[in-house]
């Protein structure tokens, strides 16, 4: 027999270790390129896609080829009629009379012509069986999102959610757990969402990346412990000034108020998520409130500990502007009574009025009652929004009754004609 081959040497084995790991390695970045590839093929078909709408080309509607014409019917073929037997001559001639004693033939049978088969009953109609309903058992889909979350496995989980976006509820109540459970939530849903709001693969995958912000949002905005990624920062940061700019170059917008619901509510849950960039002004952030209809946001906007920190600068930073009705609605709106109690905040506004008018003339002081007196409306209209009635805040009552006798009290000079114009007023209402 022939010795056995010697052992191979530990230099042999770390090299071939090597060999192996470099290959796994590879392996890995190879997999990784080929989703970034498919991420950016399905980014230029939908590119491709808006242009195939906006610019049609010639050849997009062909017209339909005309249907060839069916052939004329020709004349029936006529059967052929059975030919009358010709007489034999070799047999001998019938008797032209009846024979005697001779047996009557039988008569012949007409033959019955064959009945015609009976129509077929049609098919009694097959009962529908109704679908079932996505998720019948709700676990296994649940138990699915949280595998794609603990795996950090973005594309998969917007998959996920684009498939399962009809059935909000449901996400809203299993979402929130699942994406706490990943190792780096808030890195996990900014790399799903990606830049969905340039470029979105269709309307419902826009609608599951909006859907995954809420989500998030209604978690807690929660992070990794201990991890803290200033680049991830910048990112969300640099996104936003670009959502918001976004916002505004299109159709020539002025203010952020003009943006859709759709589009403000996503800006406001995607800086609820991952922070205000300090460059975002308290105007604009106010606007975009506004066109997110902040009465049907709050909710979720208010699970944000840093967003809600973030409004009461807001508040501040719009009181000092004199923007007195957008700082209570964000009050009232965002339950920031602990720090800005209302009666405190009416009685600042009002002494804040009151000092700006010192120095006004007689002909200004008509204007500025009529202008001070639709603003503390609007104020306690929003109060009343808010269940507060305004007998509970007396003096900023009283100032609206003196208010409202000013503005109403006749001049001089046209005593007489405004007199008669009021009761007239009166009788109308």
């Amino acid at each position: 027999m022939p010795p056995s081959p010697p052992p191979a040497p530990a230099a042999s084995a770390a090299a071939m270790l090597r060999s192996v790991r470099g290959v796994a390695s590879y392996s890995d970045t190879l997999a990784d390129f080929l989703d970034q590839w498919n991420s950016v093929i399905l980014d230029v078909a939908s590119i491709a896609a808006t242009f195939a709408v906006l610019f049609p080309g010639p050849e997009s509607h062909p017209k339909p080829l005309p249907a060839a014409a069916d052939p004329a019917p020709g004349p029936p073929e006529r059967e052929p009629s059975p030919a009358a037997p010709e007489p034999d001559l070799n047999l001998a001639p019938e008797p032209e009379g009846p024979e005697p004693n001779a047996v009557p033939e039988p008569e012949p049978i007409p033959e019955r012509e064959p009945a015609p088969d009976p129509a077929p009953e049609p098919a009694p109609n097959p009962t529908p069986v109704p679908k079932p309903a996505p998720n019948p058992g709700r676990e296994p889909s649940a138990a699915e999102l949280e595998h794609r979350c603990k795996q950090m496995n973005f594309r998969e989980l917007r998959r996920f959610v684009t498939a399962h976006v009809g059935d909000r509820e449901w996400l809203r109540k299993v979402g929130p757990d699942a994406l706490r459970r990943a190792e780096d939530p808030a890195s996990l849903v900014l790399r799903t969402i990606g830049r969905y709001y340039i470029c979105a693969e269709s309307g419902d995958a826009e609608a599951a990346c909006l859907l995954l912000l809420e989500l998030y949002v209604r978690a807690g905005c929660p992070r990794a412990r201990g991890r803290g990624d200033d680049a991830e920062a910048a990112e969300a940061r640099e996104a936003a000034l670009t959502w918001r700019s976004r916002i505004l170059r299109v159709k020539g917008r002025v203010s952020l108020a003009d943006a859709g619901a759709r589009e403000a509510r996503g800006l406001a849950f995607f800086m609820a998520a991952f922070g205000v960039p300090l460059e975002f002004p308290a105007q604009d952030l106010y606007d975009l409130l506004v066109a997110a209809d902040m009465e049907a946001c709050t909710q979720v906007l208010k699970c944000s500990k840093h967003f809600v920190k973030k409004m009461r600068d807001v508040v501040v930073e719009l009181i000092n502007k004199d923007m007195h009705l957008q700082a209570v609605r964000i009050i009232l709106a965002f339950e920031l009574e602990n720090a800005f109690p209302v009666e405190s905040t009416l009685t600042h506004i009002m002494e804040k009025l009151h000092h700006d008018r010192k120095d006004e003339n007689d002909g200004q002081a008509s204007e500025r009652d009529e202008e001070e007196l639709t603003l503390l409306r609007s104020i306690s209209k929003c109060m009343e929004d808010h269940k507060l009635h305004l007998s509970e805040f007396h003096s900023f009552a009283e100032r609206i009754a003196l208010l409202e006798e000013r503005v109403g009290k006749p001049k001089p000079a046209l005593a007489g004609i405004k007199r008669k114009r009021t009761t007239e007023e009166d009788c109308v209402d």
